[in-house]
């Protein structure tokens, strides 16, 4: 909003004037952000999503809208997978609250739709910090630090070993692997990483916290009480009985990857992927990682140089690539975040932003 001759003023949505500044979890896929926000929910002074992930699905989706604004369908796909999402992890009273806001909305207004979402709409969220766990959640980043400049980041990493191991364990099959094959699950990785090291670059880190997931679950109160410290919170002993509580419990109940929420501590969960890679596998791994991994203080098992892998170990995830893609049926040109239905019903409903270009070319 311009005032004056030229000077500008932010108009700051007033819900974010009231709440406490929200915590957002930077974290990948199968690398503990579900134990990690479980045990943040159980502190008294903070509310923690269930993994419903509708900043990744609705956020990153709204360039869909831009050609039909609030009475496109793209739109409404994207206002019913959210209704429904809400029904399933937390309950119907609240998606149809959400489905009434949705519906009131003349605009498609970014910051007033995250603020909703993450500290309006839950009851139990008034009065208290969000700690919102969003998978592809650096991607938000530009948007996050504009709308929530006061907010602070917890970056959690893990073993990508392990992280490889528990992604190959999700597809009990011949060349199994939840990314759809090695390659893409190693560059997934390595982007989710360079994604929370920019962020605590840039930022530093008196707004972005470090942890390391197999830091959190051998010595838990140590980590935890440095994270609260970090956030202004004093410690409290009931994040450590975070599996007792509705919220993990209800967290385990939606899919079975996510069953351990709801059970004690597993302080020797790491360094697994020895009894379950194989030896190429952990070599590849080591070979496109190795540079992070030396960063993040993940010795390599097998000695390298670094900037200078061995050829086999780095070339063989993409010789093999066509071959996992289509034994995990992940045939597309990329690995598509999300779901799946969801992204189809957008794809199906595409309205150009742009008129087409007209085609004057002979084709004889």
């Amino acid at each position: 909003m311009r005032t004056g001759a030229g000077v500008e003023k932010t108009i700051v949505n007033p819900a974010l004037q009231t709440c406490p500044p929200p915590i957002f979890l930077i974290c990948s896929e199968r690398s503990g952000s579900n134990l990690i926000s479980a045990m943040m929910g159980a502190h008294s002074g903070i509310y923690s999503h269930p993994p419903y992930h509708l900043g990744r699905d609705i956020l990153l989706n709204l360039p869909r809208t831009l050609a039909g604004g609030v009475t496109g369908p793209a739109w409404k796909i994207l206002c019913a997978h959210a209704v429904e999402r809400v029904r399933k992890y937390r309950n119907p009273a609240e998606a149809d609250r959400l489905e009434a806001w949705f519906s009131a909305r003349d605009r498609i207004d970014p910051v007033e739709i995250a603020a909703f979402l993450w500290q309006e709409l839950p009851e139990e969220a008034k009065g208290r910090h969000v700690f919102v766990k969003e998978n592809n959640l650096h991607h938000l980043l530009p948007f996050l630090l504009t709308a929530f400049p006061d907010a602070k980041y917890v970056f959690q990493t893990r073993d990508p070993r392990d992280f490889l191991a528990s992604a190959k364990a999700l597809r009990k099959r011949w060349m199994g692997n939840k990314f759809g094959s090695l390659r893409q699950a190693l560059t997934i990785w390595r982007d989710d990483q360079k994604g929370g090291l920019a962020a605590l670059a840039l930022l530093g880190p008196e707004r972005v916290c470090l942890v390391r997931y197999e830091d959190l679950v051998s010595d838990a109160s140590v980590q935890l009480e440095r994270v609260c410290a970090f956030l202004g919170l004093a410690f409290e002993p009931a994040m450590l009985d975070f599996h007792a509580s509705d919220a993990a419990r209800r967290v385990a109940a939606t899919i079975g990857a996510r069953e351990n929420i709801a059970k004690p501590l597993m302080t020797g969960n790491f360094r697994k992927y020895r009894k379950s890679l194989s030896r190429r596998d952990i070599r590849s791994t080591e070979a496109f990682l190795g540079d992070l991994m030396d960063q993040l203080g993940y010795p390599c098992d097998y000695p390298r140089r670094p900037g200078r892998p061995s050829f086999w170990p780095g070339f063989r995830p993409q010789l093999t690539e066509m071959f996992e893609r289509l034994a995990n049926k992940e045939i597309g040109p990329f690995y598509k975040h999300g779901q799946r239905s969801m992204t189809r019903a957008l794809d199906a409903a595409t309205v150009p932003l742009c008129p087409p270009i007209p085609d004057t070319q002979d084709r004889a």
